[in-house]
């Protein structure tokens, strides 16, 4: 077995345990919400913390030396440097905090700065969404590919915001334009699910405005949606990978679509 398809299954089974305890969570009534202070509105709640508890448990299980960035715990040192974990143990924690069943548990594997494999579970549909470098993304070992839509008329998108950015300085006058073109604009509220659903071809594509991407947040979906045939690219129209500003995500045309709205609302 190669060492991504050994990184893969710990990364699949480490998603399924936390997503087990999402659900339990999600289901029962020992849910507690405090405030966080990265941006106005954020929370966490102890749901996002036992998650993260039970991935950093498989990851130390595995003896693998490597570093982890998770959204809770924050930076790791596990042995090693080159090998990076980008963990999301509660991808949509207000959809979640809310009862809204759309949130996921997300983990990327970075070697030497480039993401090498993602896995996204959705425990609510029981669904593991999954790409390793240069091999294609599945859905419950299933190969996925995004829509074939050509054109922004009668599309269906995605337009997630939490702040602004050069390239973006108005999301609100970006999004009404993108209106005059499209079916449908959505805000589902997890980044993780919404990359795996333009992958799935659910969605024709989608903007997330980010001054930085986190990566925690954003590898493993990115990694997915280009596997699946999306082009994934910054706002600037730059690799996703360096992190910086937007994601913005969609096939060919769609994507050439909305960077071109992009430029004329930063000119």
């Amino acid at each position: 077995m190669s060492i991504e398809a050994k990184l893969l299954d710990l990364a699949q089974l480490a998603a399924e345990d936390a997503g087990k305890r999402l659900l339990k969570l999600f289901c029962g009534n020992k849910l507690s919400v405090r405030r966080k202070y990265d941006y106005p509105g954020s929370i966490v709640t102890n749901a996002d913390w036992e998650a993260e508890k039970l991935i950093l448990a498989r990851i130390r299980k595995s003896r693998i030396k490597c570093t982890v960035n998770s959204e809770e715990a924050g930076r790791l040192n596990f042995g090693s440097s080159r090998l990076l974990w980008a963990i999301d143990p509660l991808d949509g924690t207000l959809n979640y905090s809310k009862r809204i069943p759309y949130f996921a548990v997300s983990i990327g594997v970075l070697k030497e700065r480039k993401t090498i494999l993602g896995a996204i579970y959705n425990p609510i549909l029981d669904e593991m969404f999954t790409a390793v470098r240069g091999r294609g993304a599945r859905l419950n070992g299933k190969r996925i590919h995004v829509s074939d839509a050509r054109s922004l008329r009668n599309s269906s998108l995605i337009f997630d915001w939490w702040t602004t950015e050069p390239s973006i300085p108005d999301p609100l006058l970006l999004a009404k334009q993108i209106y005059a073109y499209t079916r449908t604009l959505r805000s589902p509220g997890s980044v993780a699910l919404n990359l795996c659903s333009v992958a799935a071809g659910r969605f024709d594509g989608l903007i997330t405005v980010y001054r930085k991407a986190p990566v925690f947040e954003t590898a493993a979906g990115c990694l997915i949606a280009e596997e699946a045939g999306a082009r994934v690219t910054n706002s600037t129209e730059e690799s996703w990978e360096g992190f910086s500003r937007s994601v913005i995500a969609g096939g060919e045309r769609i994507h050439r679509q909305l960077m071109t709205l992009i430029r004329q609302r930063a000119s």
